[in-house]
């Protein structure tokens, strides 16, 4: 109760916690760069609806081993190594409801949270739980390929240096085992392993990062160093990753990557067919949703952490070394970044159907003020017809504010970062929208989204019919001669390989 107070006030002290470093890999001439995103590895980690969540699990995992061997086994020439860049979301951290035993109250319902021991404990549960991915990705990494990781929304706990350490220690340990002799060194298979907090990039080549930052429903502030105001133990939470914890996580069956457009009439058609009971309880939940938003932005949102802004600027004067930019082209990067959802009232307001609320208000008020003022009935009936037309347009106004599309920025930030690093390719995940689009400046650049690797729960296509499978990634290779281009493309399990994609 008094660490509450205290937050509200603006009063808690700092904690003790450890920081990573902030480092950029070394790339290799001519390396062959494999690239995917949003596999959300921790849906099947759930405490309810167990046998459903392991079938769907277990579909990603054949899925992703499938890949992992086929890009173990071919390369596009047997000089150069593979470079796996999973451009965010990895491990879906947020939808991991598993707790230790003894685990009670809002813990225990809802989850643990951010803080790096919870979050060490929810990679181990995750490993255990996909223990064939995480041997197909060591047998990857000892073939000599490397792997980078790029933070997204959902593994924003990859910047704890003890949840990175643990997966690598994990990895080492699949791999070797106490078996050493004739497979390699652990240390060299340890340095192929990479983490990186905001960006990959590639000088003259490629920069490739997972685009929630452009989602202000999904962002992460400040990138390289997300501690959460007034909480520094734990991470900042995004109003999405309230959503997932507080409602979507709590409904059984309930997946979150095909509802982003989703309105109040689709979700009322979604739980009518459950339904009143589930529709009072989806209402409930929502209620619930508000309390914790509007506590989540007067205890945090509405407050910056100093070590965190300290640390980002830390982060930044440091990748102007490694990654071999200017300041001046991280600060512009840096200045794209859209303010969080949660630190500003009017846009939590306004999200959290604020604008409907008045739309409401205002029509009964036009409606009611007339007859309380003993005029005849049809000025009720006309106030409260101008009022619903003025709250209306005021909640559309509102809405259009802070669209939830999270494409456009993408699209848009793109060409700019094109043209600021003078890269040609650049790279994204986060909308689960695969596309190549190339950029008006320059032909030779391109904008990839690499979509993501989630399964369907639709029926495999005939063997010689067109490739429809939903997993879909990026391939930039170098040829023998010529200029590297980037491919877009399918993984098809019919075929167990990669075909080019099409819509």
């Amino acid at each position: 109760m008094f660490n509450r107070i205290r937050r509200m006030l603006g009063l808690s002290e700092p904690e003790t916690i450890n920081l990573p470093e902030q480092s950029q890999p070394a790339p290799i001439e001519g390396e062959h760069l494999l690239i995917f995103s949003d596999l959300h590895l921790g849906e099947a980690c759930k405490e309810h609806s167990r046998i459903e969540y392991l079938k769907r699990g277990a579909r990603l995992d054949e899925d992703v081993c499938a890949f992992l061997e086929y890009h173990t086994k071919h390369r596009p020439d047997d000089a150069r190594p593979w470079r796996l860049i999973v451009a965010g979301d990895f491990i879906d951290f947020l939808q991991i409801t598993l707790t230790p035993s003894g685990t009670k109250g809002l813990r225990r319902r809802y989850g643990l949270g951010t803080r790096e021991k919870e979050s060490i404990w929810k990679l181990e549960r995750l490993i255990e739980r996909h223990r064939r991915v995480f041997v197909y990705l060591a047998d990857f990494v000892g073939a000599g390929n490397r792997l980078e990781i790029v933070q997204g929304n959902h593994d924003v706990e990859l910047f704890w240096p003890g949840v990175r350490a643990a997966l690598v220690c994990h990895l080492v340990d699949l791999y070797f085992g106490n078996e050493t002799a004739g497979q390699g060194d652990p240390e060299a298979f340890r340095a192929r392993v990479h983490f990186n907090a905001w960006f990959y990039f590639q000088r003259g080549l490629v920069y490739v990062e997972h685009g929630h930052r452009f989602d202000p429903y999904c962002a992460t502030p400040p990138q390289l160093c997300p501690l959460k105001p007034q909480a520094e133990g734990s991470l900042t939470t995004p109003l999405s990753g309230l959503a997932i914890r507080f409602v979507a996580n709590l409904e059984k069956g309930f997946t979150t990557h095909d509802k982003e457009h989703w309105g109040v009439g689709d979700y009322y058609r979604y739980y009518r067919v459950k339904g009143y009971r589930a529709m009072l309880e989806a209402i409930w939940r929502y209620v619930n949703l508000l309390t914790r938003a509007v506590e989540d932005y007067i205890e945090h949102g509405r407050f910056e952490s100093p070590r965190a802004a300290s640390e980002h600027e830390a982060g930044k004067a440091a990748l102007t070394t490694e990654a071999g930019m200017s300041r001046a082209q991280i600060e512009a990067l840096d200045k794209q970044s859209a303010r969080q959802i949660n630190a500003s009232a009017f846009a939590l307001f306004a999200t959290l159907g604020g604008g409907e609320v008045s739309a409401a208000l205002l029509t009964a008020l036009g409606a009611l003020s007339p007859a309380l003022l003993g005029l005849r009935a049809w000025w009720s009936l006309g106030g409260g017809l101008l009022a619903l037309l003025l709250g209306v347009g005021l909640a559309r106004a509102v809405r259009r504010r802070f669209p939830t599309d999270p494409i456009a920025p993408q699209r848009a930030r793109a060409p700019e970062i094109s043209r600021l690093l003078n890269v040609p390719f650049v790279v994204m995940g986060h909308t689960h929208a695969p596309e190549r689009r190339r950029l008006t400046h320059n032909h030779h650049a391109f904008y990839i989204n690499t979509g993501s690797f989630l399964p369907t729960d639709a029926p495999p296509h005939a063997p010689h019919a067109p490739c429809s499978c939903p997993q879909t990634f990026a391939v930039i290779a170098h040829p023998a001669y010529g200029r590297p281009i980037p491919e877009l493309k399918r993984w098809c399990r019919a075929a167990s390989a990669p075909v080019p994609y099409r819509r």
